[in-house]
């Protein structure tokens, strides 16, 4: 059993560390548990019904948000006793993993641990597995559907455009945190996005192209005048799962706009410069859900 131990960002990086340990579990016949799901937790139906947040899904066991977020403290709390016994030269079931680490799932070193305890916990982020992602997607996505009335919502966001026979093509605008992530270098001003928008527009000049734009800030009206434009409702799931069923994605480096395109299967262009002429051919699905930087060291590299 992996027990993923520890919460990592919100529900974007949430669910694409859950996909990676689905793959594996799929791939290698091993079973995940994810306390640190919590918080997300309600909004699908196979975790809703599990306070564990059980893969393969197993018999229900409901609760409460006390209880799991009670449930949580305890694993955490499991793992920082594991921790001190490791670093007293115990071989315990804990990889806990530094931000400038990542371990590759399909290696030795992660199934000869699975395979020496009984129970692992796993705490950081950079645990990937991205050909068992792509392998076992429609499992992922089975598992990781949200209940019928967030879809339906998603789609009554997506519906003026459909009816209208559009090309929709969905602008993930991240405003608030990004302004200090990483200096600030993933923070484009609306100007920009429409500067985006518009070179989208032209690559793809055959099609009749709309937008659906989804920002986690304020847009003013006059951003994208002149462009067809229909906006998100601003509630993460919601416009999550509506970015999953447009025709074309477009942001920054984001695990949000990167699980719209694993889910959706849907070809996405990361903005990395905004004065970048795009062309229709850049796009492309996210299907592995991507992998750790460059700078990032394997596991057992110092």
């Amino acid at each position: 059993m992996i027990v993923i131990a520890k919460k990592v960002g919100r529900l974007a990086n949430r669910l694409l560390l859950f996909a990676h340990f689905i793959g594996t579990a799929v791939e290698h016949g091993l079973r995940v548990m994810n306390p640190a799901f919590a918080n997300y937790a309600h909004y699908f139906p196979a975790t809703a019904r599990d306070l564990l947040c059980r893969f393969p899904p197993a018999c229900p066991l409901p609760g409460q948000r006390l209880i799991r977020e009670l449930l949580y403290r305890g694993v955490v709390l499991t793992a920082d006793s594991l921790h001190w016994l490791q670093q007293h030269g115990r071989d315990v079931g804990l990889i806990r993993l530094r931000r400038d680490q990542y371990l590759d799932l399909n290696s030795a070193t992660f199934l000869s641990m699975v395979r020496r305890h009984r129970i692992v916990l796993v705490q950081d982020w950079f645990f990937r597995g991205p050909a068992n992602c792509a392998k076992h997607r429609d499992v992922i996505r089975s598992y990781l559907t949200p209940w019928e009335h967030y879809l339906a919502r998603a789609r009554a966001i997506v519906r003026p455009a459909r009816e209208r026979t559009r090309f929709l093509v969905g602008v993930h605008v991240r405003h608030t945190d990004y302004e200090l992530f990483k200096g600030g270098r993933f923070f484009y001003s609306h100007q920009q996005y429409r500067q985006v928008m518009e070179s989208i527009q032209a690559a793809f000049a055959e099609k009749n192209v709309s937008f659906l734009v989804s920002s986690d800030a304020p847009v003013p009206p006059e951003a994208f005048a002149g462009l067809d434009v229909i906006y998100g409702t601003g509630h993460e799931l919601d416009d999550l799962y509506a970015l999953a069923a447009c025709d074309r994605l477009v942001g920054p480096p984001s695990t949000y706009n990167a699980w719209a395109s694993f889910y959706g299967g849907v070809p996405r262009y990361q903005i990395i410069d905004p004065a970048e002429p795009i062309e229709a051919g850049a796009f492309q699905v996210d299907d592995g859900l991507g992998h750790p930087p460059l700078s990032a060291k394997p596991l057992g590299q110092s």
